[in-house]
């Protein structure tokens, strides 16, 4: 604790680390994009600093979770804790961006699935009621929204949102395992990219994969994933169309994340400074939020052959 005190930035990424975790357990509105940044201080303090930081503040956090009697925080702790040294890992053995995202993904996810199956055998509740109890809250809410907004429609239209809402459980558990893949991705994609910038700029800097973020591709062989997962929905059971659709819109969400990329590479080139290129290209995204998820996400997978960024070896700049 007196290392952490004597060091100014190991002492910032703590008080960072403990508003992050601790403020939306405590104070729960609004707390949903402090959870997904509850990664990075963790990450850069296990990057920079000895891995016993980091394991100690994780004991601390979830010592005053359990002071202030919040038991279920705890598994999003342990997450988090998974996620920061999954990801540090990684960074510190030089591994490709593709690789930290694989790991930052595997060892949560498993290890997390491992706990539940865990916790189900000591409260002697089978792990598919837990998961049973948690769609039902996701379900009862989003049943409440749609609810909400029949009642504000036209006649004409009660009809078919009332059929959607009836249809909403199944869908909802259907595409679940999908979506939570992709939220751990995008979630860890972002403190990736924090942890890097942060690294660079920091004093000393810390060079990192010296790989472009903008040039990031998917595997060639992913298209075969994406191929065999769109058959799949073709077949007949019920539980082959269902693996298969989460497996479609995960590499859809990866195709997606390369489509951006191929939009920033590009969007570097504009002659303008770095804040309104950003301030841009965010613009165009809330104008034509849908239109440029479609376009990125095709635009990642046809990249494979016309290959959008055939001067990516360049200098950006001339």
């Amino acid at each position: 604790m007196k290392a952490v005190v004597g060091n100014p930035e190991a002492l910032y990424l703590v008080i960072l680390s403990c508003f992050l975790t601790l403020l939306p357990v405590f104070v729960p509105i609004g707390g949903g994009l402090l959870t997904a940044l509850a990664p990075f201080p963790l990450i850069v303090l296990a990057v920079k600093h000895p891995w016993r930081y980091a394991v100690s503040l994780l004991g601390l956090e979830g010592g005053l979770m359990l002071l202030g009697g919040r038991l279920q925080p705890l598994f999003f702790l342990s997450q988090c804790g998974l996620v920061a040294f999954a990801t540090a890992g990684a960074i510190r053995r030089g591994w490709s961006i593709s690789r930290t995202m694989v790991g930052s993904l595997v060892v949560p996810l498993g290890v997390g699935a491992l706990l539940l199956a865990v916790y189900g055998t000591l409260v002697q509740s089978p792990t598919p009621e837990l998961v049973t109890r948690y769609l039902d809250k996701i379900v009862s809410l989003s049943q409440e929204l749609y609810v909400r907004a029949v009642e504000q429609i036209q006649e004409g239209e009660d009809e078919q949102l009332t059929a959607l809402v009836e249809a909403l459980p199944q869908l909802v558990s259907a595409v679940l395992p999908g979506l939570v893949v992709i939220g751990h991705l995008f979630a860890n994609l972002l403190n990736y990219i924090l942890v890097r910038r942060y690294c660079q700029r920091s004093q000393p800097p810390l060079p990192l994969d010296p790989d472009d973020l903008t040039c990031w591709r998917a595997s060639d062989y992913l298209v075969w994933v994406f191929l065999v997962s769109g058959a799949a929905l073709l077949v007949p059971i019920d539980l082959v169309s269902t693996i298969g659709l989460n497996i479609l819109l995960v590499t859809l969400a990866i195709y997606l994340l390369q489509g951006l990329a191929i939009v920033l590479f590009w969007g570097r080139r504009l002659p303008f400074p770095l804040g309104v290129q950003c301030l841009v290209l965010a613009v165009v995204f809330l104008i034509a939020g849908p239109l440029c998820v479609v376009v990125c996400t095709a635009a990642g997978l046809f990249d494979l052959w016309v290959d959008f960024r055939r001067q990516r070896h360049h200098p950006m700049l001339p």
